[in-house]
């Protein structure tokens, strides 16, 4: 894709991840409005997303902007930078150190992402992928491990449609999905799973291209390749893994 929109992406990405470091996290736990998901927007999330609008209305670049907060704006581009400002917004205020921005670039639908990069924001670690060329993580190639062992890491959103199965293995739930699909890229998790209808398409662009680059796999519970409408109302489920047998486990547990 265009040179000029994957830079301005990194910039977007690397702009609130900066800006949001060297602030007091206690000042940004405020309510201010609520956002076109229908959820609270916090201080947080509106200083990292007037960043973005900023970059993008400095850039000569005809490209849209789809964020949690404020919605879609219209700039008249065929390409849409897909924002989740802050990722795990209530790890970052409670000062819990696992939170990220995510920007991805695609077109009408999820599947049409042809870039992401998402930046873990207290370590600086930063993931990003280009359709058809991989997945990297600091600069260095993510191949994903094909086979989980035999007791495998699952990291999941809590609700009652999860199989019993899963907590006889290693669980975990860290609450910022586009890092936990990141990791599930590299092998550190071996499975997400949020199995009732929660996730936005801002929480996936970037994580979901970047795991399906590495190797990886991403289904909803319906046990469809995971697919939606940029539109931030749309809610989905999400099963995550670089070892399919892994994910339709839950799948027809939950059927």
């Amino acid at each position: 894709m265009d040179p000029e929109l994957i830079r301005l992406a990194n910039d977007i990405a690397n702009s609130i991840a900066e800006k949001i470091r060297g602030e007091d996290k206690i000042r940004l736990r405020k309510n201010v409005g609520i956002g076109a998901d229908g959820t609270p927007t916090k201080l947080i999330d509106k200083v990292a997303e007037d960043i973005a609008i900023e970059k993008i209305q400095e850039s000569s670049l005809p490209v849209n902007l789809l964020s949690e907060e404020i919605g879609f704006m219209d700039f008249g581009g065929i390409y849409t930078i897909i924002l989740d400002p802050i990722d795990g917004t209530r790890n970052a205020i409670r000062g819990i150190p696992f939170y990220a921005v995510s920007v991805a670039v695609g077109k009408d639908r999820l599947k049409d992402t042809e870039y992401g990069i998402i930046i873990n924001i207290p370590t600086g670690d930063t993931f990003f992928a280009e359709k058809g060329k991989g997945s990297y993580l600091n600069n260095q190639k993510i191949i994903s491990p094909q086979n989980a062992p035999k007791k495998p890491l699952y990291s999941i959103m809590m609700n009652k449609n999860l199989p019993e199965f899963i907590f006889e293995n290693h669980v975990r739930s860290l609450g910022a999905a586009s890092l936990e699909l990141s990791l599930v890229a590299t092998g550190a998790i071996d499975c997400f799973v949020c199995a009732k209808e929660y996730l936005r398409v801002t929480d996936l662009a970037a994580g979901a291209l970047i795991l399906r680059e590495a190797g990886g796999y991403v289904y909803n519970a319906e046990g469809e390749e995971l697919d939606m409408d940029l539109d931030v109302t749309e809610r989905t489920s999400v099963i995550a893994s670089a070892d399919e047998r892994l994910i339709f486990e839950i799948i027809n547990a939950i059927k």
